[in-house]
């Protein structure tokens, strides 16, 4: 276990709790068993009326870190308590804890020795193994990588998020979390932006996010769960034929308006006083590429649902500005293009009527291969 001189990084635990008396001590246990010890938990409770906070107590009377318990004067909801768990926070790095999970006593060790050896690297997450109310084993939660080791700034698919219980991050971010407030969720219309979400967001725009490929936490599903996940397994061929018959002019619609929301929260950021320029060069840069990203989503809404001339002219506007092409800043893709050609321009009619529920993401649109940012290059 790490020694109280420890050089390296300090981090900071932060729970959110609410009615967790079921499992939240196996929980603690496993964070007094860590191989590198946080340098404090800190617990904000929203309101818990079974033994939470007398489970708590009990453990903080011989942890071997310090304990902090919160008890907000009013309900908060979970992304908004563990917003606030965050700004309580003193580490160099934060980990968000669920209260029901269970950490690998190597968790925290193996994700401070990435942002040791890496600087830029501004958030880190993990694999994580399902298991059920008593722990035993479902299935992995990612059953292929998410992404690379390593993304460097704004080269992630714009729409991509980790879960907060695989998250730490650098405690540089925290002052983003002034703007969270206003901050609609990118997949539930109407819906507060969800902490883990908004800090991946953030990160991957002014720095790098790394990814382990390691179950370092096991994620427990049970009837309470806040929010809860299924076994993970690859799209199959119908599944991927279901998404392509969507009907997503709704969708498009909605997330070109969410851009606007990302773009006018980078350009913020890029005001914040405490940030090094580095960093808010690199907002300015996010800022200008989702920015970008507002008129495609604009026109593609339109190929799925407009007049027949309109969709032909939109279909136009998309291919003039490089909405399919590779060697853009963002892409659709060479694949999309097709099938707004048929299933928009052609048929949209159809598909409109007949077509499923469209989910509220857009797993096409990806970093292409070009390397400056719309008005400026990305800081290296």
């Amino acid at each position: 276990m790490s020694e109280a001189g420890d050089p390296g990084p300090r981090i900071s635990v932060v729970m959110a709790t609410y009615n967790g008396a079921s499992h939240i001590r196996e929980q603690l246990d496993s964070l007094a068993a860590q191989t590198c010890l946080p340098a404090e938990l800190i617990v904000t409770d929203d309101g818990s009326t079974d033994a939470t906070l007398d489970i708590v107590a009990d453990f903080a009377r011989n942890a071997p870190f310090r304990v902090q318990v919160h008890r907000n004067a009013t309900r908060l909801g979970y992304k908004g308590n563990f917003m606030h768990a965050v700004t309580l926070s003193t580490g160099d790095l934060i980990s968000f804890c669920d209260q029901d999970d269970y950490w690998k006593p190597e968790n925290l060790a193996r994700v401070r020795e990435v942002f040791v050896k890496d600087p830029d690297v501004m958030m880190v997450y993990h694999n994580a193994r399902l298991v059920d109310e008593n722990r035993r084993s479902i299935s992995t939660f990612y059953a292929t990588p998410p992404m690379p080791p390593v993304a460097r700034p704004l080269t992630l698919q714009p729409w991509s998020f980790s879960y907060g219980y695989m998250q730490t991050f650098r405690a540089d971010l925290k002052p983003a979390g002034a703007l969270w407030p206003r901050m609609r969720d990118h997949y539930n219309p109407g819906k507060e932006m969800g902490h883990d979400l908004f800090y991946f967001l953030v990160a991957s725009g002014v720095g790098s996010i790394a990814y382990i490929d390691e179950e370092l936490t096991e994620y427990r599903l049970h009837g309470g769960n806040t929010v809860g996940s299924g076994k993970r397994t690859k799209p199959t061929f119908l599944d991927r034929w279901r998404y392509r018959l969507e009907d997503r002019a709704d969708t498009y619609r909605y997330l070109a308006r969410m851009t606007v929301q990302d773009s006018n929260l980078f350009a913020d950021l890029a005001l914040t006083p405490s940030w090094p320029e580095t960093l808010r060069t690199r907002a300015r840069t996010a800022a200008r590429a989702w920015g970008a990203l507002e008129p495609l989503y604009a026109a593609r809404a339109e190929v799925c649902s407009a007049s027949l001339p309109r969709r032909i002219a939109a279909f136009v506007r998309l291919v003039r500005a490089g909405g399919y092409s590779e060697r853009s800043f963002w892409t659709f893709g060479p694949r999309a293009m097709q099938k707004d050609a048929v299933l928009g321009v052609l048929l949209a009619p159809l598909v409109r009527r007949f077509g499923h529920e469209s989910s509220r993401t857009d797993r096409a649109c990806h970093r292409g291969q070009a390397c400056p940012a719309p008005g400026e290059a990305v800081a290296a």
